[in-house]
């Protein structure tokens, strides 16, 4: 099975991009985010016509996440269960079966909330989303419940996952706040397989348009997957795709591949 997250950053101003991707890549689920479209107004056709359905929990303008895979999915969920009141959509959770685990698993795609400006309600708004997912994320682990978690996390968990630590002492996304919630779940067993598989330096995910960040080589690490302690066993290899990021109107990140 392979598993593709990518931020797209606007769907249907990329809706070619993903979709010769997906002609040439073939895997079995994509993990977007950033669709920043309702789900009336979400391409079903164009990804219908490729052989692909899709599930979407989307919003007007900005947020919003989708799974689109080769077989039907069964979605469990839409907000986060310990944070149904969070009007954003940024989270979608479906259950898979792989024949080597008798269980389900939680295949979750998350848009973690950015949190800049620090000093705003936006911080204390990331910071919340945050623990009421972990939260969650607690609750299925305590319980035994293989996962697999990706999509954007806006969260470069150490100074190795950015190419100057300088230029973002202040922010969101390298908070010690930040920083401790996404630790909390990598302590509890959750494995960044990015992290493992890619030596770093070399793992960017995500290059900013302004000051020629891509052209510079000047990236970052926000796009992860985090996978529980039966899924590591079966991790066949994890890739950064840095092809679709130097594409004519590219998003600013690049798709992730996970294949078990």
């Amino acid at each position: 099975m392979k598993l593709v997250t990518w931020n797209l950053n606007s769907i249907n101003a990329r809706i070619d991009h993903l979709i010769n991707f997906i002609k040439n890549n073939q895997a079995d689920i994509y993990l977007v985010q950033e669709l920043k479209c309702t789900n009336e107004n979400f391409p079903y056709e164009q990804i219908k016509d490729i052989g692909y359905h899709s599930y979407v929990n989307g919003q007007k303008a900005w947020n919003g996440v989708a799974l689109i895979s080769k077989d039907p999915l069964q979605i469990t969920h839409y907000k986060i269960p310990t944070f149904i009141e969070d009007e954003n959509a940024r989270f979608i959770e479906a259950e898979i079966k792989i024949p080597s685990i008798k269980k389900k698993i939680k295949l979750i795609n998350i848009y973690l909330p950015n949190g800049n400006p620090i000093d705003t309600e936006k911080f204390e708004y990331k910071i919340n989303w945050m623990k009421k997912f972990n939260e969650y994320i607690l609750y299925n682990y305590k319980n035994n419940i293989p996962m697999i978690i990706g999509g954007d996390f806006n969260v470069i968990p150490t100074d190795e996952d950015v190419y100057s630590p300088q230029n973002f002492k202040n922010d969101a996304c390298t908070h010690p706040l930040t920083r401790e919630q996404y630790r909390i779940l990598t302590n509890i067993g959750l494995t960044d397989a990015v992290k493992y598989f890619i030596e770093g330096k070399t793992n960017w995910t995500f290059w900013g348009y302004r000051g020629g960040g891509w052209q510079k080589g000047n990236g970052l690490r926000i796009d992860h997957f985090l996978t529980s302690s039966d899924i590591n066993d079966l991790i066949k290899s994890v890739k950064i795709d840095r092809t679709p990021r130097g594409w004519e109107k590219a998003s600013d990140h690049t798709p992730v591949i996970l294949e078990i």
